[in-house]
């Protein structure tokens, strides 16, 4: 079940999206950084399409989105790792675009991870670039910008 995230949910999500990220195996101190950029605010629950996918009243995913007049934003998509590849990202991200779409946009970027540039472009992103993103240990790093068209050529 997907649904609406509520503001009071915020502390939660943030926890989530921790456990996500550090299913790739970074270093507790690279995590620690990342911590105040992946936190999850009541305000931004309440200014951003923001909804979770539960399992029996448990919230295992959930995603966001930063609108804006054309492309929209995927700022966040994260899963439990218990609940990796079971489909419940791509039903996230199924939702995330077509809300997107409802909402007008165009196509809907996505700066990702690089653990997950794979599952994107397997649903259908396009590559469009990469941002350096250096981590201890991996100074190669980079981000991959993706993005998805939601305009249906006729």
């Amino acid at each position: 079940m997907i649904r609406a995230a509520l503001a009071s949910e915020a502390q939660a999500l943030s926890a989530l999206a921790m456990r996500a990220k550090a299913h790739w195996g970074y270093a507790p101190d690279v995590l620690d950084g990342w911590r105040a950029e992946l936190a999850i605010t009541p305000p931004a629950i309440r200014d951003r399409p923001t909804f979770v996918a539960s399992i029996e009243g448990m919230v295992v995913g959930f995603h966001s989105l930063r609108p804006s007049p054309t492309a929209w934003e995927l700022d966040n998509l994260w899963v439990l790792p218990e609940f990796m590849h079971r489909g419940m990202g791509r039903a996230l991200l199924v939702h995330a675009l077509e809300t997107a779409a409802r909402g007008g946009a165009a196509e809907v970027l996505v700066d990702a991870d690089p653990n997950a540039e794979r599952f994107y472009l397997d649903a259908g992103a396009v590559r469009r670039g990469a941002i350096p993103a250096p981590i201890p240990g991996e100074p190669g790093r980079v981000r991959p910008q993706l993005a998805f068209n939601l305009v249906v050529e006729t």
